[in-house]
């Protein structure tokens, strides 16, 4: 008798049920799907933000897409050409996956938070984001 309850405690599936169970007590589960993809939400402001295939505004349009007044994923943000819209002015890019898919870079001008040519806070920068 005392076999079969010790076969039991320490059945493989019992020992995957009581680890999987502390885990989640101790707070030690996988971080949520977003933080393992590599992506971040951030809000775009203006109308009409057009998408390019790279950071700077020589660049050509990489969809069609335009943006206006979306939060989107980002995947991170890079020092590239400048750009001044008003008030507002800024060399960093944010390498975004738009609404429909695509994926390419908005000027940081048009993302919410942050200040005049610094980068959007939280975002990582890389200068190698893709």
């Amino acid at each position: 008798m005392f076999s079969k309850i010790t076969t039991r405690l320490f059945s493989p599936r019992a020992l995957l049920t009581a680890l999987l169970g502390l885990t989640a007590l101790l707070g030690l589960a996988a971080a949520p799907a977003q933080a393992q993809q590599g992506t971040w939400p951030v809000h775009v402001w203006a109308d009409q933000v057009r998408v390019r295939t790279c950071d700077g505004t020589s660049c050509g349009l990489a969809t069609t897409e335009q943006l206006t007044d979306v939060t989107v994923q980002a995947i991170c943000q890079r020092w590239g050409g400048y750009v001044s819209d008003g008030p507002y002015d800024n060399h960093y890019w944010v390498e975004v996956i738009t609404p429909h898919g695509t994926v390419g870079w908005v000027s940081a001008v048009y993302v919410s938070g942050g200040n005049n040519d610094e980068p959007v806070p939280a975002l990582p920068e890389d200068s190698d984001c893709r």
